[in-house]
């Protein structure tokens, strides 16, 4: 009796079979190498990310601090028992000898100090020799007795190695290192982008996490993002 060998599409059944199990080895290893390069992304870019955030934050504390003395004004007034500095600005360093600089179009402060709102903030700051950082925000408030900033409004922070920034609002906590920050959030660099509900930040930087519909994209590498990775856009996200 002779045997016979199964076909499939043209080819014997024993070479088909071959096939499928080295696609989907392909693909195994394809989702690896996805894996890989979520947990070097996260590793790399997220704490960067946590102390950029931190850094605008103080910078505007520094700033609000600093009310009424030791900043430049354009002009002062007295309106419904505040007062209100035009133009108000702050340039220093802070204590690792980075510069800053801090721009607002009105600081607005109660007679009794109970805080200080301000009004289109604008903030630079040299991250380390070769990075800068620029915050904008609508609107800011310090207060002072619980010694908290709260920036709202349309908060952005671009730095010059291409990572952005975007949520709606955030309170930093200072006495406690902690920064609460509301959404939506989203964190892009050149090679991947994060979007969250919130984020929130402790210890100073030391500790980030992200709730409420975390969504992370590796982009893809191009000629004009040559720094994204290497392989086609895959994105990971939880409830």
């Amino acid at each position: 009796m002779e045997g016979s060998i199964g076909h499939r599409n043209g080819q014997p059944l024993g070479q088909s079979l071959q096939a499928g199990d080295g696609r989907a080895q392909e693909r195994e290893f394809g989702r690896a190498r996805r894996h890989t390069r979520l947990v070097r992304s996260l590793r790399v870019g997220l704490p960067v990310v946590a102390g950029l955030i931190v850094l605008a934050g103080l910078a505007v504390t520094w700033f609000a601090r600093a009310l009424p003395v030791d900043v430049a004004f354009a002009s002062t007034s007295i309106v419904d028992g505040r007062l209100v500095m035009e133009d108000p600005r702050l340039s220093g360093v802070d204590g690792n000898d980075r510069p800053y600089s801090m721009i607002a179009d009105r600081a607005i402060q109660a007679l009794g100090g109970s805080g200080i709102d301000l009004e289109t903030v604008r903030a630079s700051l040299s991250v380390d020799p070769e990075t800068t950082a620029e915050l904008t925000a609508a609107k800011g408030r310090f207060d002072t007795t619980n010694n908290m900033l709260r920036l709202y409004d349309q908060i952005a922070v671009d730095t010059s190695s291409g990572i952005k920034i975007r949520l709606d609002s955030a309170d930093v906590h200072l006495n406690e290192g902690r920064l609460m920050g509301n959404g939506p959030v989203e964190i892009s660099t050149p090679s991947q982008r994060l979007e969250a509900g919130n984020v929130s930040i402790s210890e100073g930087g030391k500790t980030l996490s992200f709730g409420n519909r975390v969504k992370l994209t590796l982009l893809p590498q191009t000629r004009s993002n040559p720094e994204a990775g290497p392989a086609a856009q895959a994105s990971e996200s939880t409830p």
